[in-house]
């Protein structure tokens, strides 16, 4: 009698797990056929990140992420960006641009068969972290130049019909290199090594923390944010 069950009990362990998984399974699908009907295709408007100062909103206390509420570390970034600023204010630096003290090109590699980023010093390795790009909108190939870096950034798109809408306040670290595309921290997920984003180069906290110092346009001490010019130039951005 038992064995006339089994078949019926798997159809209704499908059924349920459809049911639990069905954005994710509905999103994956979807992403597999090119018909997601999500037309985001980066984190931001350049627009709006050209005017934007970088300031931490103080105001913001929620964070989605794929349509669900996710755990939003405020203090911490708030703590982090805090601290940035105190060291900028007390940094004494020289500041070098888009070279090093011996005047080797500093640029970044983003790898996208890797999933890596690699900063480098002319031919010496600086950095190298994993990454996620584009997953929902591919992270464009070519040869860049940071144009503008905001210490926070809210990030908002998706799709809430297909379930890859989000709401992300208080980005860290953004070092914007193709119009509304950046490289910038990530706090909701930690699958970096796998495509995530609808553009952008989501990486570690810790490693866009470090690379956001390290790259040009140089923030001015005690600001969020640095737009390139000729006296202060955005570092090179290999994308491929």
């Amino acid at each position: 009698m038992l064995h006339r069950l089994v078949p019926l009990l798997l159809l209704i362990i499908a059924i349920v797990y459809i049911a639990l998984n069905f954005q994710s399974i509905k999103r994956t699908v979807a992403y597999k056929l090119h018909i997601s009907g999500d037309t985001t295709t980066s984190c931001c408007n350049a627009d709006v990140v050209a005017k934007s100062n970088g300031s931490f909103d103080e105001d913001a206390a929620t964070a989605i992420f794929n349509n669900k509420i996710i755990d939003y570390p405020k203090t911490s970034l708030a703590y982090a960006q805090s601290q940035a600023l105190a060291q900028s204010l007390n940094s004494d630096k020289v500041v070098l641009g888009t070279t090093n003290a011996e005047g080797e090109e500093k640029w970044i590699d983003v790898s996208l068969d890797e999933q890596k980023v690699r900063a480098w010093e002319g031919n010496k390795l600086i950095m190298e972290f994993p990454i996620s790009s584009g997953l929902w909108s591919p992270t464009p190939k070519g040869e860049f130049r940071i144009w503008h870096k905001t210490r926070s950034q809210t990030m908002s798109g998706g799709s809430k019909e297909m379930g890859t809408y989000y709401n992300l306040p208080n980005v860290p670290n953004n070092m914007f290199f193709y119009k509304g595309y950046a490289i910038h921290g990530a706090y909701w997920h930690n699958n970096f090594g796998h495509p995530m984003s609808h553009g952008c180069v989501n990486a570690p906290l810790a490693s866009a923390a470090q690379i956001f110092d390290w790259a040009g346009p140089v923030v001015p001490p005690g600001q969020n944010s640095a737009h390139s010019s000729a006296e202060n130039p955005g570092t090179r951005v290999v994308v491929h």
